[in-house]
């Protein structure tokens, strides 16, 4: 499936990369711009796994020559959201149980070391600035939810976890788990999560916020660990709730694969107990 213009960037792309007296776009700054805009129509599921992303289309759209996107998508496959055939084309890729599972792994590891340490480093301004943002964006007790609270629960959290990285003031640790964490976004907003998970899930936001209040390293470590463990048991099981018989085909995949697998099998959902299972299912958190 070729991909269709969502929103003229060229205007943009042209002016903001000027070089001065040519006035020709400097392919860096290019390059940089057509793969943050591919990058956040991937995360936002404008296009979807599977999609096929056409280099001239692209180039036309952003009004700069193909090797900015050309660039841009060397960038995509090397952080895994694009796969890349001389044969078949490029294409938005699927993530695999296995990779889901590693994705969460990860953020056990550096994310539970991260809350530990924002514990000890986080500043009564920083906490504030987290109360603040939850009496903002929380729904109150009773209230139904609807697509405007699920938006402002997907902020809460991003801002959240983004505010713990920074209280932990290590900055290659912050730029992992960015990165690893835009990767989250793109399977919440894939297969977005039930209200009643969403409900828990902001309880046990506030649960990881009480902790770092008092500046409690070790129920902040924990409570963070359950968080995350829980979100990855409740994505595991969405997925195979909304699994398809046969999933969207993403060719030029690593393994030669013409066509994505479904996995057939219930896992146990758990981040670290799922990495053995390498079948494909939808994007979810």
């Amino acid at each position: 499936m070729s991909i269709v213009a969502r929103r003229p960037v060229g205007k943009v792309a042209r002016n903001e990369t000027r070089s001065g007296r040519a006035g020709i776009p400097a392919s860096s700054a290019a390059a940089a711009l057509a793969y943050n805009e591919i990058k956040r129509r991937i995360i936002d599921a404008a296009y979807p796994p599977g999609t096929k992303l056409s280099e001239v289309q692209l180039a036309d759209e952003f009004g700069f020559g193909r090797s900015p996107v050309r660039s841009a998508f060397a960038r995509l496959q090397t952080e895994g959201w694009v796969t890349v055939s001389p044969q078949s084309g490029t294409y938005v890729r699927n993530l695999s149980e296995a990779e889901i599972a590693e994705i969460y792994d990860l953020r056990l590891l550096l994310e539970t070391h991260a809350t530990r340490t924002a514990a000890q480093n986080i500043t009564p301004e920083q906490v504030a600035a987290l109360h603040r943002e939850f009496r903002r964006r929380m729904p109150r007790k009773g209230e139904k939810f609807d697509a405007h609270m699920f938006d402002d629960i997907n902020e809460l959290d991003a801002m959240f976890h983004a505010a713990v990285y920074r209280a932990a003031g290590n900055s290659l640790v912050t730029g992992i788990l960015l990165n690893l964490f835009e990767k989250v976004t793109w399977l919440k907003k894939a297969l977005p999560s039930p209200p009643a998970r969403m409900q828990k899930w902001g309880g046990e936001l506030g649960a990881v916020l009480k902790a770092l209040e008092k500046r409690d390293p070790d129920a902040a470590e924990k409570r963070m660990r359950e968080h995350i463990e829980r979100a990855a048991d409740s994505g595991s099981e969405s997925r195979h709730a909304h699994a398809e018989p046969r999933a969207a085909a993403t060719p030029g995949h690593e393994d030669g694969a013409a066509r994505a697998r479904v996995g057939g099998r219930k896992g146990n959902g758990r981040a670290r107990r799922t990495s053995r299972s390498a079948r494909t299912t939808p994007l979810a958190r």
